[in-house]
């Protein structure tokens, strides 16, 4: 099939899913009045391959299929991860500057299946690499858009997923059957699983024998009629462009996913019980969705620095010292990511399968980098912008005559710059850095998005050859 356009990728979402929002349920996601804005959002991307301008970054070759996504390029090489992450980095300043993980994140889940799901067969004489494949080729050429959904609720986390007082905790088998398994459980923090049109289930962390029936692996169409989605949107009614530049383009919308006793058919399945493999598919996968992560970052970063020196410009303060200091710490933030993007690319590991996946230690170090640092970054934006940020009049205000004329007058700054345009900059650092919408989704989504600080420092140590540099000091100290 050939690639989908932007309107057939929004048809494709008018099937009959179950969403609710705000305790109502959702007949059409496409033209609900918050929904839509995220699925109008997700649509960019299929915009993007047929965008002239574009396109060659956003559409590939493939021997089987011809045209194709990028995004379904398997990476072999160096080359072919750098090409990754140029294309994500390119999806995200494509679409208004904000993430656009449609396509993005449902390769991450694939790869990493490719090479679990291989190292099980071979010690099971399974067929889950067949399965992967098969999902793979459908999504290839039918240009579809994917969710994962991996974190579960979890209860009481002191307790193993065998251990809870409820066993649906976590999402786990509760019947087996010849034709496939049926599941049972919820998952959450699922990014876009409205505008999807395939959800990908992977476990989320490792497991036990007793945990057996947690570990399992599957996909599921996003109308599945047993699978309940519980949207949380970061909108609003009041949203308008000149007071809400980013967020009325592209709200972010996360689901509560309940899997109300969902049959999956046996050749959807990637992983049933075999417990041993739950964690490094579990791992595999967060790498995969780290390096990801550290590669839409960087438009942000750039977004943060550009409104930075916009600001700084229109309020007239852009010679002095102080504000080039602050701007360089912007760029020290930004090109930190950049080159641990790089290094784990040129650094990077392959699998049996083929693949070659990033270089786990630079991901984690530009993870952690872009986590810890983006309320520092988002700081100096605000400290340079001033209150006027958070206090200034609506655009109502700008369009009644009477009181137009004092707000063009009094919240002016350098002579040669328009009013208007200096108070839609600080609206935008608002939305960015300092609404609930975007700025305030975009601080938790920096820290807990892909995986905590936590979870970033253990990954490096246990990555990290911190043996080779005790030999180094004992060779340097002459000591056995």
């Amino acid at each position: 099939m050939p690639l989908k356009t932007q309107k057939e990728f929004i048809s494709s979402l008018r099937d009959g899913r179950n969403v609710y929002y705000n305790g109502e349920r959702v007949s059409d996601v496409t033209t609900h009045p918050v929904l839509s804005i995220f699925v109008n959002h997700w649509s960019l991307l299929y915009r993007a391959k047929h965008d002239p301008s574009v396109r060659d970054i956003f559409v590939t070759r493939l021997d089987e299929y011809g045209e194709a996504s990028a995004y379904f390029r398997i990476p072999r090489s160096a080359s072919d991860l750098l090409a990754r992450a140029r294309l994500i980095e390119s999806t995200t300043a494509y679409c208004n500057g904000q993430f656009n993980i449609a396509q993005a994140i449902g390769t991450d889940a694939l790869f990493a299946l490719m090479s679990i799901c291989h190292e099980v067969d071979g010690k099971y004489g399974t067929h889950y690499y067949d399965n992967v494949m098969m999902l793979y080729d459908r999504c290839v050429r039918e240009d579809l858009a994917m969710a994962v959904a991996q974190t579960d609720v979890k209860g009481d986390r002191s307790k193993r997923p065998h251990e809870q007082d409820d066993p649906d905790a976590y999402v786990h088998i509760v019947e087996r059957r010849s034709d496939g398994i049926v599941v049972r459980g919820a998952k959450v923090h699922t990014t876009g699983t409205q505008a999807v049109n395939e959800i990908i289930v992977l476990p989320t962390r490792n497991m036990l024998a007793e945990d057996r029936e947690y570990a399992v692996a599957f996909a599921i169409p996003a109308n599945d009629k047993n699978l309940k989605i519980i949207s949380r949107a970061q909108a609003s009614s009041e949203l308008g462009e000149f007071d809400y530049p980013m967020s009325v383009r592209a709200t972010a919308q996360e689901t509560l996913t309940v899997f109300d006793d969902v049959f999956v058919p046996r050749e959807r399945v990637f992983l049933a019980g075999e417990h041993e493999y739950a964690g490094p598919l579990a791992r595999l996968f967060a790498l995969w969705h780290r390096f990801t992560a550290i590669s839409y970052k960087p438009p942000i970063g750039d977004q943060l620095l550009g409104a930075a020196a916009l600001i700084a410009e229109y309020n007239g303060i852009a010679g002095y010292p102080h504000v080039r200091s602050k701007l360089v710490k912007l760029i020290r933030y930004v090109e930190t990511i950049r080159a641990c993007i790089r290094a784990a690319a040129l650094e990077h590991r392959t699998y049996p399968t083929g693949i070659a996946v990033p270089n786990p230690v630079y991901v984690y170090v530009g993870k952690y980098h872009l986590a810890d640092n983006f309320h520092e970054a988002a700081k100096t934006v605000q400290d340079l912008a001033g209150g006027l940020a958070i206090t200034q009049p609506t655009s109502r205000d700008l369009e009644n005559p009477e009181t137009a004329r004092y707000i063009e007058k009094y919240l002016k700054a350098k002579h040669d710059v328009p009013t208007r345009s200096r108070l839609k900059l600080l609206n935008y650092i608002r939305d960015l850095t300092a609404s609930t919408y975007t700025g305030g989704y975009n601080y938790v989504l920096s820290v807990h998005g892909e995986g905590s600080l936590e979870a970033q420092t253990i990954s490096t140590y246990q990555e990290y050859d911190v043996e080779r540099c005790v030999r180094y000091v004992k060779s340097l100290l002459n000591i056995e």
